[in-house]
Formats: structure tokens, C-alpha cells, sequence
């Protein structure tokens, strides 16, 4: 049976492990293991995401080892290490940093085991499941720029929470910049930092709308630091009928702020769930040695008022 290395890179050393009653269903000598690092887990989607390969995994008699590295680089590589050192079959990682990854993604490979990509390609990999970076940005974009054109006359001081410490993440807000420029060409993007939990989006926000008074509109690469934002403006008076925030994820918390009607107007659903099963799912036929898909790109949706009642 082929090893196979899952990486899911998240941020933080801390490790737990779903144990499945029952062998992995094709492996017929030993159960499957399987090592998930993921971003942090302190991200609403990679709880979602997580929650999902847990299903999964116990639905498939797999174990399951699951790390938070806390978005520490250095938490992450050690993860891995340990990973590659218990000779799991499989690792999931959504990469902090690839050039800190791609070495291990090799040492991996080299002893059999099957890499799963989440969100960021590395230079070695057996599946790669994401959603297209600059088309995510883009569907948040669109949104914002809609609500620019209606409801602020085409102009607006915007602020952007970025992850750019991510080089594919920066696609996708070059995606809500494009987006918002569709509709709202006079838009002017006025704040850009980097924020992708809802602690920094809420102390970006607080200095985006210090320097920026009139900010209307923020936008953010994910819910996380978009839902800071949220606390942010509210905690300054500033949540008047005609103020956007937006993120992607379409995490509860998102959706719940979106179906209350307030300042929370749209997020993007690349559906966490189904990520989280499928990145589990590929990896056992990859450790089987079955017929499956390399490149599995997620469909995207717009979540706003029109369609909140969906979810």
C-alpha cells in the first residue's frame, strides 16, 4: 500500500486525534492514518473544515491526527516532521509558508506518503483542493461594488484585510479589488492590511477608521477578520445603514450577522464542509491506489440578503 502524505497546514503545535472504530475501508491490513495541519483554529473555516475530515475520517475507519499550528511557521514544520517520523500514510496541509513545507513535502514523498494541498499548491503533491484564489475575491468584489453603485453613489473610501504572508491568498484580494472596480470604478481603496483572524481584523479595523473617517466599505480575504471588522465598526458608532462589510468563508458567524440585517453584508461560500470531506476521501483512494481527481476546484457562491435564507 502506497503512503500517503495529507497536508493540511494550519498554525500551531497543538495535535488531537479522532480515532475510528474499524480498519480504513480499502486498506485491508491496518488502519489509515492521516496527518491534518491546517492554518489556526482560531479561523471559523478551519473549524468548519476540520469538523468535516473528522466525519470523514470516523465514516471511513480512518484516524485522523489533527494540528493547530497557531500560524507559527515553525510549529508547522514541526507537525509534519512528527507526521513523517510515525510513518502516516497521508497528510493534509494548507501551507503557512511553502518554502518551509516544500523540503518535508519531499522527505514525505520520498517514503511513500501521499501529500493533499489544501488552498496552496507545493512544488510535490498527489491532490490539490481549493477554490480558485482570484475568482473568490472577485465574488466578494462584485458584491461590494454592487452595494457601492447602489447605495453610495459609485464612490467610497474601502479598507482591505489581506493575508499577503500567503502569495496565492494576495490573488484573491487582487480578486476584490477587480470585483469592486466592476461596478464601483471611483471606489477608492484607501486602507490594506493584513488581518485574517477576528482579533487583527478588529484592531485593523480600529485604525483603518481612526485614519479613514469616512470608510464605508471593508472587505476581507476571509470571515475571520472580516467578523473583527464587524465588532470594530460597531464598537465605534460607526454601523449606519449604508456601511459594507463583507469576507469569505460563508463561516455561522458570518451567515448569522448576514441574516440579522446589520453592517455584515455578504460573504462567499467555497463551502468548508465539503472541502474538508473530500480532501479526507481523496486521500484514502490516493493511499489506495485508486482512480482519483488531482485538481478538485470547489464551485463558489455569493451569500448576501438575496439568497441568506438558503443557508
Amino acid at each position: 500500500m502506497k503512503k500517503v502524505l495529507v497536508i493540511l497546514l494550519i498554525a500551531g503545535i497543538c495535535i488531537s486525534t479522532v480515532f475510528a472504530s474499524g480498519q480504513g475501508d480499502s486498506s485491508g491490513d491496518k488502519q489509515i492514518k492521516i496527518g491534518m495541519s491546517v492554518l489556526e483554529l482560531a479561523n471559523p473555516f478551519f473549524v468548519a473544515l476540520t469538523n468535516a475530515a473528522k466525519k470523514a475520517a470516523e465514516e471511513n475507519g480512518v484516524e485522523l491526527i489533527i494540528n493547530d499550528p497557531k500560524q507559527k511557521v515553525e510549529k508547522q514544520v514541526q507537525a509534519l516532521e512528527t507526521f513523517i517520523a510515525s510513518e502516516v500514510d497521508a497528510i493534509i496541509v494548507t501551507s503557512i509558508d511553502p518554502a518551509a513545507i516544500n523540503p518535508l513535502v519531499k522527505q514525505a514523498k520520498e517514503k511513500g506518503i501521499v501529500v493533499v494541498c489544501h488552498t496552496t499548491k507545493l512544488d510535490s503533491y498527489d491532490v490539490w483542493v481549493a477554490a480558485d484564489e482570484y475568482d473568490m475575491g472577485y465574488t466578494l468584489g462584485l458584491q461590494a461594488g454592487k452595494w457601492i453603485e447602489e447605495k453610495l453613489n459609485g464612490r467610497a473610501e474601502v479598507g482591505i484585510l489581506n493575508y499577503d504572508i500567503i502569495p496565492q491568498v494576495i490573488n484573491r484580494k487582487k480578486g476584490i479589488i477587480d470585483g469592486i472596480h466592476k461596478f464601483a470604478p471611483e471606489a477608492e481603496i484607501v486602507g490594506d492590511a493584513t488581518a485574517g483572524s477576528p482579533t487583527d481584523g478588529m484592531a485593523v479595523a480600529e485604525t483603518f477608521l481612526q485614519i479613514h473617517p469616512d470608510m464605508k466599505v471593508i472587505c476581507g480575504i476571509n470571515d475571520g477578520g472580516a467578523l473583527g471588522a464587524y465588532e470594530a465598526v460597531k464598537a465605534a458608532g460607526k454601523d449606519s445603514d449604508d456601511f459594507f462589510i463583507g469576507g469569505i468563508d460563508a463561516v455561522p458567524e458570518a451567515i448569522s450577522k448576514i441574516k440579522q440585517g446589520g453592517i455584515y453584508r455578504a460573504s462567499v461560500d467555497q463551502a468548508p464542509q465539503i472541502a474538508g470531506k473530500k480532501c479526507v476521501e481523496l486521500a484514502i483512494q490516493a493511499i489506495n491506489d485508486e482512480s482519483f481527481k488531482e485538481d478538485y476546484l470547489q464551485e463558489l457562491i455569493p451569500v448576501n440578503a438575496s439568497n441568506i435564507m438558503n443557508y
